[in-house]
């Protein structure tokens, strides 16, 4: 089978090929917005997703048969900043890439995001009505729609992801962890909450995701209800560094968008229908993302 995965060197992306690659798979096209070069042997080509004809015209050189899209402008500060690119990433070239996969009858799953839902109470499923507060988490519903409408497509909405960086950008667990070292503090919201997943969980739940016939919209989140003022402290105390390093603050006054309180998902669905796949607690997860982290940084120095 011939994958695509878009966003290929992004935090998502870059643990998607790292777990294609762990299960032996060689034909692996990896999209990214600018990046080039290899990772985990395999080739980054950058697509220009906000140029239809260019988008176009690599599908028909790719032809592939199974598409994880991971793309997105995903910092929801960027978004706002710049709603009409935001459009034309998240919501016009998910649904040419959705339109391309069934036309080319492909599959195709949609990365999707808690964002869509508005926080006012959480434990949210999947036939909860979305309500998005921010740019981002409406490009993301908008991109939902455009891709559903094709009821082959599996949509994904993805919980809060952490772990170290395999690419070179530091992800907030790399700057958490880098701060929480040295001495030196840490600022967490303690107003939101999230039900965080591990990256590497990520990756393994997306790619059995791909290799199912499920269509439809599925919830991809951790087993628990976490603020990250929480995982703050629960990362501290793994790294024995002192609690009062840990500076929680409330978010409310430092966004110029609403942010939802409360975008907890109800992944039981998946749970059930994949229980090989082991989805594991923050606490579950640190070991290992902790472990992977100085794997890293050992291997840079």
């Amino acid at each position: 089978m011939r994958w695509l995965i878009t966003g290929a060197s992004g935090q998502l992306g870059s643990y998607l090929l790292r777990e294609l690659r762990r299960a032996g798979v060689e034909s692996v096209t990896a999209w990214t917005g600018k990046t080039s070069g290899q990772l985990f042997g395999y080739q980054l080509l950058p697509v220009p997703l906000d140029e239809p004809q260019e988008v176009a015209r690599v599908w028909r050189e790719t032809r592939p048969e199974v598409v994880i899209h991971a793309a997105a402008i995903s910092r929801v500060q960027n978004c706002y900043q710049e709603p009409r690119r935001a459009f034309q990433v998240n919501v016009s070239a998910s649904g040419q890439l959705a339109q391309l996969a069934v036309q080319h009858g492909a599959r195709f799953v949609y990365v999707s995001t808690d964002l869509v839902f508005d926080g006012d109470r959480g434990d949210y499923r999947e036939d909860d009505v979305p309500r998005p507060l921010s740019v981002y988490g409406s490009t993301k519903l908008a991109a939902e729609r455009c891709v559903r409408q094709y009821p082959t497509t599996l949509v994904a909405r993805v919980s809060l992801l952490f772990g170290p960086s395999l690419q070179g950008r530091e992800t907030l667990f790399d700057q958490q962890m880098r701060s929480l070292r040295a001495g030196q503090s840490i600022v967490v919201f303690s107003d939101e909450f999230r039900t965080p997943l591990f990256l590497a969980d990520a990756a393994k739940a997306l790619i059995q995701l791909a290799q199912s016939e499920a269509t439809g919209i599925w919830h991809l989140g951790g087993p628990e209800r976490l603020s990250r003022a929480e995982m703050g402290a629960e990362l501290a105390r793994f790294l024995g560094a002192p609690m009062e390093l840990v500076h929680a603050i409330r978010s409310e006054d430092l966004f110029p968008e609403p942010r939802p309180r409360d975008v907890s998902l109800d992944s039981r669905r998946f749970a059930e229908a994949f229980p090989e796949v082991k989805i594991t607690s923050f606490s579950e997860a640190l070991p290992q993302a902790v472990a992977l982290y100085q794997e890293i940084a050992s291997q840079r120095t």
